[in-house]
């Protein structure tokens, strides 16, 4: 990478870290991190970037004299300059009344059942804008799903939402009630099949071993001691 391409990428990086990383659908941990693979993604989808990979941000870190960024753990963070405050903590806010979020086809089922999970993060990412959902969904699906939560009702019902900046919110669970998407048969999406268990019936005349039990052990009646002795007895007369 020359120096001037990588003046160009180290001034976007300071852009999207220190100043609006809810325009690229991100969001910083309280210390100001955020994963290096989901910067590099960002990076990636604006236009004239697709060249970009990930040995390139290592590059811009290790090459810039002012020491602008640090890589921690697979994170990456500003050091200063930041729009944005360090350390980073969310209060409970009230949300608009309509939110977004992108999810994948595969997991789209799943989410109907049983809610819109953080799924390894922290928090359920929300937006206020369709197109960045969609955004941020296409970095896990090329064809992702777009999700309306309505938020207002969930607030209003006493789910805790936190502002995480101008364009994202957070929430820890989003119950099924509060979620619009489209009908599955309508993308095509069968829904998963539940597992069953197979019933073993007992057929007439069979019977089950019941390995649980102790051996059963025939014992014979104290009787037939006395059966033999008169038996003997009759034989020798």
């Amino acid at each position: 990478m020359d120096k001037f391409t990588r003046k160009k990428l180290s001034k976007l990086m300071s852009y999207i870290l220190r100043h609006r990383p809810d325009e690229f659908g991100l969001v910083l941990d309280e210390e100001g991190f955020v994963s290096l693979k989901e910067l590099h993604r960002a990076i990636v989808e604006e236009e004239g970037w697709s060249f970009v990979r990930m040995p390139y941000l290592q590059e811009v870190v290790n090459t810039c004299d002012k020491q602008r960024f640090e890589i921690r753990e697979g994170k990456i963070r500003a050091y200063y300059g930041h729009s944005v405050p360090i350390k980073i903590t969310y209060e409970p806010t009230e949300p608009p009344k309509i939110l977004f979020h992108g999810t994948r086809r595969k997991t789209y089922p799943v989410i109907l059942g049983e809610g819109l999970k953080p799924m390894g993060r922290q928090y359920v990412h929300l937006t206020t804008q369709k197109e960045l959902a969609l955004r941020m969904g296409r970095r896990r699906d090329p064809e992702p799903v777009l999700l309306e939560i309505q938020a207002k009702r969930a607030y209003e019902d006493g789910i805790v939402f936190y502002r995480a900046n101008e364009l994202i919110y957070l929430v820890d669970y989003v119950s099924t009630e509060y979620i619009v998407g489209p009908s599955l048969k309508k993308l095509n999406i069968e829904r998963p099949k539940e597992k069953k268990t197979k019933e073993v019936r007992e057929l007439p005349g069979s019977f089950f071993l019941d390995l649980t039990k102790e051996p059963f052990k025939y014992k014979r009646k104290k009787s037939w001691k006395r059966e033999a002795r008169k038996l003997r007895q009759k034989r020798r007369f």
